[in-house]
């Protein structure tokens, strides 16, 4: 791709649907318009999905997560018909006194998506969410001797599909490690990540899909061979990783990564907030580098990035929720940093949309 048509590529209007800490914000990626708060219910909205099928149908997961300013309301999951302009709570009864902590659309089903809970649990809907069924996902009690406050560990915080099949579904269970399915979460099977530390992020490679990595409390660790066998990452100045995306084309295909000095409760503590970069891995994950800003300088940030999207339109455009509430926006052919938003609460998921 030449310079001239990223470019005019990157200058095309398009929504950005974020998650914050108080609700759903609409924003132009080009910051021509204010900000538009869009949902009052769920307050705190961590985790967004888009169905593969209908592009104004999307989805919202609440958690309460007081340290970062947020807080639970009467809703765990919602649902817009309109590209995000309302939305109706669609909470499972089941789930009523969960958290949701991952919602994934299930690539080439439209309508079908899956919602991962604090408790470890697993649901399906194929009616774009007017019914869910609990699927035989991996449970992961509490470590004996814990109080119940740290069950809320047993969350699922990530659910992926592999790219040529939508029914090999793999789940990351924060304090159990990674999982996966080949028979559309009837069953499940441990991958035996190597790391006791908590799981925060899963990506699977879209070219080839037994090359796993997943983001940790002890930094990155990734699979060549479909998750029979881990290596740690080299490269990371930050222990604490977040975020994970495998995007880009041409020279700018890579993975991006996101890394605090420390875990998030300390994030409000110190002068540095959480010390964080973005890295980037050229090597399949093997190793990564601090992504150079214009200035010729890997700067840390107060704010961490908490999700990675990708402009479906265009693979080397890629979005960053910040958890200090900002939006950046990356050119991966050229690694060039920019923010687009600020001043918003706590962003911890963003969605393309038009």
């Amino acid at each position: 791709m030449t310079a001239e048509r990223s470019r005019n590529t990157f200058d095309q209007a398009m929504r950005l649907c974020a998650g914050t800490a108080k609700g759903i914000v609409i924003i132009d990626s080009e910051r021509n318009g204010r900000p538009l708060m869009a949902l009052a219910d769920p307050p705190s909205v961590w985790c967004m999905a888009r169905d593969d099928g209908d592009p104004n149908l999307l989805f919202a997961g609440a958690v309460h997560n007081a340290l970062a300013g947020s807080a639970r309301g009467r809703a765990a999951l919602a649902r817009s018909t309109d590209g995000g302009r309302s939305w109706t709570d669609i909470t499972p009864g089941a789930a009523r006194d969960e958290e949701v902590w991952s919602v994934a659309a299930a690539p080439g089903r439209s309508g079908t998506v899956y919602i991962g809970t604090s408790r470890g649990r697993l649901f399906r809907s194929e009616n774009a969410g007017a019914s869910f069924r609990e699927c035989a996902a991996p449970r992961h009690p509490a470590p004996r001797g814990r109080s119940a406050a740290a069950s809320s560990r047993a969350s699922i915080r990530a659910i992926r599909f592999s790219p040529r099949d939508s029914s090999v579904i793999h789940v990351a269970l924060e304090a159990g490690g990674v999982f996966r399915s080949t028979d559309g979460a009837r069953s499940f099977e441990s991958l035996n990540l190597p790391v006791a530390e908590e799981v925060h992020d899963l990506a699977i490679d879209p070219e080839d899909p037994s090359r796993l990595i997943v983001a940790t409390g002890a930094g990155v660790y990734f699979s060549a061979t479909a998750g029979a066998s881990w290596s740690r990452a080299a490269g990371l100045t930050r222990a604490w990783a977040i975020a994970l995306l495998f995007a880009g084309a041409g020279s700018g295909r890579s993975i991006f990564g996101s890394a605090a000095a420390t875990p998030p409760p300390l994030w409000a503590m110190g002068p540095a907030g959480a010390d964080a970069k973005i890295f980037r891995s050229f090597d399949s994950g093997r190793t990564f580098a601090p992504l150079v800003h214009a200035a010729a300088a890997a700067h840390p940030g107060r704010g961490a990035v908490m999700r990675f999207a990708a402009n479906p339109d265009e693979p080397n455009d890629i979005f960053g929720a910040v958890s200090d509430g900002s939006i950046v926006r990356i050119d991966a052919a050229s690694g060039a940093v920019r923010l687009i938003a600020d001043r918003l609460p706590p962003v911890y998921d963003i969605l393309v949309i038009h």
